[in-house]
């Protein structure tokens, strides 16, 4: 009989606390901020994952809180699979809400690091929220509420989530914009005091972004880089040949280096005539702040590695045992 009272005060207390466990968070958003996050459910995850997942993207204040809601509103079997956005601020039912539609109202568009107008362009047409070109078109043409006269460089790669529904060109670049705007800002002064302006540093970061293998060797670049265009010495940079022909991939041959253009650099000395790229926040950190180094001249070998090489004679022979 003792052993039933105890039994039983087990079941109520342990109802009482996951009652008020669940009390305590269901109304209760994790955060007030409306940061979206990109949630993927796979088919046939279990509600423990799922909880756990939302908890780690801090969607929920209580994965086990969760759970027990989940349960206890019938709704574990509704629960479908699919890529999901989801905000920061939503309560239990609100997220839930969410997760039984198997879709978003909105998409997440990720614009990598080093693409260029031409390549946002084409991942805004992939996921069927333009028609290829239009982007393009709109980055020369359209009227913004700010003026720029290349665009190339001043739109910040990032993650966007969009609605395909409500998505305009031009307001999406404007958007862009203004991220690049917020994570330049911390770097003004320091651009002020180097004696470059905006523009040019822009151009090398995005030089950087498209020369580097990785964010480690990017200060050591940017260094060579603007050491040479203070010597007035040929900046030789095959990415602004690239960006030119719109061809990131295939093998530069010697005639594509004969063409007399502001973007060869190993023609013409001095910059291109705008960035070749849109550079993340590494690159327009190294281009900012560069790391002194003794060097010259650098190669990446067939395996990514980079060469730095001090004198002509010492680059020409990394060529030979790397490249031949």
């Amino acid at each position: 009989m003792q052993m039933k009272k105890l039994l039983l005060l087990t079941i109520i207390f342990s109802s009482l606390y996951f009652s008020a466990r669940i009390l305590l968070v269901w109304d209760k958003p994790n955060s007030t901020s409306e940061t979206r996050v990109a949630v993927q459910v796979q088919k046939g995850t279990s509600l423990k994952s799922i909880s756990e997942i939302l908890y780690e993207r801090e969607l929920i204040r209580d994965s086990l809180a969760f759970q027990l809601f989940i349960k206890w509103n019938n709704l574990d079997t509704k629960l479908q699979a699919g890529e999901y956005i989801i905000q920061r601020n939503l309560t239990f039912s609100e997220v839930a809400e969410v997760l039984q539609h198997g879709k978003s109202s909105e998409i997440k568009v990720t614009i990598p690091e080093g693409s260029t107008i031409q390549q946002i362009d084409t991942i805004l047409a992939k996921k069927s929220l333009i028609e290829k070109g239009e982007f393009l078109n709109c980055a020369s043409f359209c009227e913004l509420d700010f003026t720029i006269s290349n665009l190339e460089g001043f739109l910040f790669p990032s993650t966007y989530f969009v609605n395909p529904k409500t998505f305009v060109i031009k307001n999406f670049i404007q958007r862009l914009h203004r991220e690049f705007q917020k994570k330049i800002k911390s770097f003004r002064d320091d651009i002020a005091s180097s004696g470059r302006t905006l523009n040019e540093v822009i151009i090398v970061a995005s030089m950087i972004e498209r020369e580097a293998a990785n964010d480690f060797e990017m200060p050591e670049i940017a260094d060579i880089i603007w050491k040479r265009l203070d010597n007035n010495v040929h900046l030789g940079i095959d990415a602004t040949t690239r960006y030119e022909k719109n061809d990131w991939k295939s093998p530069l041959y010697s005639e594509d280096f004969e063409k007399d253009s502001p973007y060869n650099t190993r023609k013409r000395r001095g910059l291109p005539p705008t960035a070749i790229s849109n550079p993340g926040l590494a690159a327009l950190n190294a281009a900012v702040h560069p790391k002194e180094n003794p060097y010259w001249y650098y190669l990446h070998d067939r395996n990514g590695q980079v060469h730095f090489a001090e004198t002509l004679e010492e680059h020409n022979r990394y060529k030979r045992q790397y490249l031949n």
